[in-house]
This record gives C-alpha cells, structure tokens and sequence, in this order.
C-alpha cells in the first residue's frame, strides 16, 4: 500500500505569524489615541492587519500540519491579549464604556478558570458554539467600530452618527460576551459543582 506523502513544510511557523498580534495591538491603540484623522485610519488598517493574522496562522498550522500544544495555549493567549488591548484603547478614547471593558474581561477569565478546573480534574472541556458566536461577533465588531471611526473623522457631518454606531456596535459585543459566559457557566455547572464538592469524577464504562 502506498504511503500518503508527509504534509510539506509550512512557509512560515505559524507561532511566528500569532506573535505578530502581540507588538501590533499597541501600536493600534497608540495610532487610536491620537484621535487624529489619520491616527484613527492607520489604526483602523492595523485592527485589520491583526484579524488577518488571527485567520492566517490557524489556516497556516491546519495546512501544514504545524498544529502544536503550544501553539494551541499561544493562540488563544495571543488572542486574548489583542482583544483586551484593544478595548481598553476603545474605552481610552470613550468609544466604549468602562462595564464593557470589565465584562468582556470577566467573561474570558471566568471561562479560562473553568477550563482549568476541569483540567485539574482531568477532563477535556469543548468549546462551545456560544465561545465561537461570541468570537466571531468580537472580530467583526471591532471592525465595523473602526470603519464608523474612520468615517467619523473624515466626514465631520456623520461624527455624532458614527460615534453612535461605534458605542451601539461595542454594546452588542458585550451583550453577546455575556450570554456566552452564562452559556459556558450553565453548560458546565455539574462540572464545577463536582469540583466544589470534590466529587470523584465518573468515568465512562
């Protein structure tokens, strides 16, 4: 029988392209910050710039057969660091409000303490279709905020309407952040009542 040929070697490490997000968060938010007409443009190409590496180094590690333990811990926390950073840079310059901030951030931490609880107890928590909604929603919220800031700076007649836009868009984002941690909480509640009380974990037959 003819062995399959070995998957080629990718053209770059995919960690290289994840660690890519970790300088260029900033320097959005450093861009966002000089609430200036071309400070919000180049932050807004750069907010781009950081989805586009989030799908490329999936994409890469999948093709290539580059999938890692971890990658699969670097990712996630490359992620996260993104997504913080940058809300945090939304609230600086008051496009969302300092509750989003907290929940979104409640929300991931909360989760990132579920999955460690249930690693304790040797047990593989699946992701969620609630975390991936909430993820997608996250990613093209992020967008659409700064497309409605670009216009808001270049069409000083829409400002107020894009300002709106923007806050509007950041609300929908945190609500949907919120249902997901409720979602991952309820899904997971025997689990984490299990631990609570120490009870042994039960094995399939």
């Amino acid at each position: 029988m003819t062995e399959a040929p070995a998957p080629s070697r990718a053209p770059i490490d995919p960690n290289v392209i994840t660690s890519i997000r970790l300088p260029l968060a900033p320097l959005v938010v450093l861009a966002l910050y000089t609430e200036t007409a071309w400070g919000v443009a180049l932050a807004a190409v750069l907010a781009l710039a950081l989805e586009m590496t989030d799908l490329a180094d999936g994409w890469v590690a999948r093709k290539y057969g580059a999938v890692t333990d971890f990658g699969k811990l670097y990712d996630p926390f490359s992620d996260a660091f993104t997504r913080y950073t940058l809300f945090l840079g939304l609230y600086a310059v008051h496009v969302a409000d300092l509750w989003m901030v907290i929940a979104i951030f409640w929300r991931d931490a909360s989760v990132s303490f579920f999955r460690q609880v249930a690693a304790t107890r040797n047990v593989v928590m699946a992701a969620r279709q609630s975390g991936k909604i909430k993820a997608v929603v996250q990613g093209v919220g992020t967008q659409i905020v700064f497309i409605a800031l670009v216009v808001g700076k270049l069409v000083p007649a829409q400002t107020e309407h894009a300002a709106q836009v923007a806050w509007g868009t950041m609300l929908i984002v945190t609500v949907v952040t919120i249902w997901s941690f409720f979602d991952y909480f309820v899904g997971h509640f025997p689990l984490l009542r299990d631990a609570w009380t120490n009870r042994p974990v039960k094995r399939d037959s």
